[in-house]
């Protein structure tokens, strides 16, 4: 499921991570001490920081982060109220997928080796065992 955009559309290349996903972010990384970490604790880590910061918070308003609040939404691309739940999730959207390229080696001492091609391994290979014949 994607994003939502004003005009009704889908935004297919978003995708809701479920709590137990991980993520790894380098940089620009907000209220997480390490590099890496469960959804379910950077979503603990934001409702402890709204919880600190709003005077009237409730156990009411811990559904923003787990089952969803009762609440009603004017969607676009319905006609009139709609009632359900709604909740803070995360999504992801996927780079494209790039072909790795092949690296040349790093160290240009070593020489070159010929390709060896399969026929050739088969037809340089000198018997190892001898014929026995019919005493096998």
């Amino acid at each position: 499921m994607g994003a939502v955009h004003r005009d009704g559309s889908m935004d297919r290349d978003h995708n809701l991570l479920s709590n137990d996903e991980v993520l790894h972010v380098r940089a620009g990384r907000i209220l997480m001490p390490n590099a890496t970490f469960k959804v379910s604790e950077f979503l603990d880590a934001l409702a402890q920081v709204v919880s600190e910061q709003d005077a009237e918070w409730t156990e009411d308003c811990e559904g923003w982060f787990s089952s969803g609040l009762r609440c009603e939404v004017l969607r676009f691309a319905n006609q009139g109220w709609q009632r359900g739940r709604v909740r803070i999730r995360l999504e992801f959207s996927p780079e494209p997928q790039k072909l790795l390229k092949e690296e040349t080696p790093r160290r240009a001492s070593r020489p070159e080796r010929s390709p060896v091609y399969r026929d050739e391994v088969y037809t340089t290979v000198e018997p190892v065992y001898e014929d026995l014949g019919d005493e096998y």
